[in-house]
């Protein structure tokens, strides 16, 4: 399984690249405008637990876990996306959102958030409410994602799966189980969606179509994976990027 963040701030891209039978996880960024790529350089047995929240003002917000079982997430690390040193972190916050004027953490314990300064982590303002909280996070999103359209998830059961599902049937002669992921971009459609695979397993296929309906590039992402995952692709300034067989990151115009 994989995330991309985008840090429209910076002009790069997180990634997490996560190969659960083996336990493994690695994190990157990628400079966009020369492709120059940054891996973070910690140790294999930590990596694991811990994943990637966001990426913003050329940092890589990664957080630990609480209660693992449950996979509660706590702790913010923040690394710079230019060297992969750790720049700052607050182990007992847990990363809520990005605001125009910082970063939002919630206190467990007094359910309100806390801004941090993005640069260094302080803490400059208090006991925001949740609710006030999210109008922040929702308001600077319509900014900060104006050129970028990340992917709707639909589950299996749901009336849109369900619609979807029904167009690959009919334009690739496939049956798609578990969930889809879809986005529309200028005059292309974008669709992740998985198949049933040997041994209880499934793969992550990739397709693009035009607004005809007519299939334009198919890829496979991934094979014998466990489940279905999210955030299987992105689209930034006419741009569609995805991971291909977990090690591979792929770019292509959309125009």
């Amino acid at each position: 399984m994989w995330r991309l963040r985008l840090d429209t701030t910076a002009n790069r891209l997180g990634l997490e690249v996560r190969d659960g039978d083996l336990l493994l996880a690695d994190f990157y960024s990628l400079e966009l405008s020369r492709n120059e790529l940054t891996k973070l350089p910690l140790p294999a047995a930590k990596n694991w637990w811990l994943g990637l929240e966001d990426a913003h003002e050329s940092l890589l917000l990664l957080h630990g876990y609480g209660n693992r079982q449950v996979g509660e997430h706590k702790g913010i690390f923040a690394y710079s996306s230019e060297t992969g040193k750790l720049a700052w972190e607050q182990p007992e916050l847990a990363f809520y959102g990005i605001a125009a004027t910082g970063v939002l953490a919630l206190e467990p314990e007094q359910k309100t958030l806390v801004q941090l300064q993005p640069d260094s982590g302080t803490i400059v303002r208090q006991n925001v409410s949740l609710v006030r909280g999210a109008e922040e996070v929702a308001n600077y999103s319509r900014a900060r994602y104006q050129h970028c359209t990340y992917p709707m998830l639909y589950l299996e059961g749901e009336k849109y799966f369900a619609e979807v599902a029904d167009f690959l049937r009919q334009q690739l002669h496939v049956e798609p189980m578990g969930g889809i992921e879809y986005a529309e971009a200028g005059e292309y459609i974008v669709v992740s969606y998985y198949t049933t695979a040997a041994n209880s397993k499934t793969d992550n296929m990739l397709s693009v179509f035009d607004l005809h309906g007519k299939p334009k590039l198919n890829k496979h992402l991934a094979r014998g994976l466990s489940g279905i995952g999210s955030d299987t692709f992105i689209i930034f300034n006419q741009k569609l990027y995805f991971i291909q067989d977990r090690n591979t990151l792929v770019v292509h115009n959309l125009t």
